[in-house]
């Protein structure tokens, strides 16, 4: 047992000779100036794990009210009914030009309308292109009929098509004549009362108000009897 005990001594000893531990037998106590002087010359190291950030994609929706007025003008265009032309009011974007206005009446009347019996002469834009200028101030309106114009009509319609235009046109403000070309050239059309013009006359509303339908002018008859004659005998 006692020489168990002496080589258990010598390893530890030989351990402490190996670390470098003076065997003075003397215990050396460290100052704290020498752990100060022994932590300056060790690097501090520090680990700082900044963890990952995740931004989640975000949507806005903007919800932008708008309002757009559009100004509008009302015009009358004139179809036939009964056989006769009638006035009819339309709205349309300002400024109510000719082109607009012509625009309009091309366009016929509603289906509603159609079914009460209320129709147009004038072909469609489709059909034949009609288009006009104002005169440039002067109060007579020129408007361009395409050649063929009057073959897309039939003969007994053809002068309420020529009374659609230009009473629906002279209802333009500052509009008070019209003229009729083909091709850039005078062109004769029917007029009231039977025939052609000579393409050079301004017309009227008055040259096709006959047309209108407008309540007949009532005629008054006064009768008078004349007293019995009484013979006396």
């Amino acid at each position: 047992m006692i020489k168990r005990l002496v080589m258990i001594v010598a390893v530890l000893t030989a351990a402490l000779v190996a670390c470098g531990i003076p065997n003075n037998g003397q215990v050396a106590t460290i100052q704290d100036k020498d752990l100060r002087q022994l932590g300056d010359t060790i690097p501090p190291t520090s680990t700082s794990t900044t963890p990952p950030t995740t931004l989640e994609p975000t949507t806005t929706t903007l919800n932008i009210n708008t309002t757009t007025t559009i100004a509008i003008d009302e015009v009358t265009v004139y179809l036939i009914s009964g056989g006769q032309l009638a006035g009819y009011p339309r709205l349309v974007a300002k400024p109510a030009t000719i082109s607009v206005v012509l625009a309009k009446l091309q366009e016929g009347p509603p289906a509603g309308d159609v079914g009460r019996g209320i129709r147009s002469a004038v072909p469609t834009a489709q059909e034949a292109t009609i288009s006009a200028n104002d005169g440039q101030g002067s109060g007579v309106a020129t408007v361009e009929l395409p050649v063929g114009f009057f073959e897309q009509i039939p003969q007994e319609d053809q002068l309420l098509a020529i009374g659609q235009i230009v009473l629906t046109v002279t209802e333009i403000g500052g509009i008070g004549q019209v003229l009729f070309t083909q091709n850039g050239s005078p062109l004769a059309v029917p007029r009231r009362s039977g025939g052609l013009t000579d393409g050079t006359e301004p017309l009227a509303r008055r040259d096709y108000e006959e047309l209108l339908n407008s309540p007949l002018p009532t005629t008054t008859t006064t009768s008078t009897t004349p007293p019995l004659e009484t013979t006396v005998v």
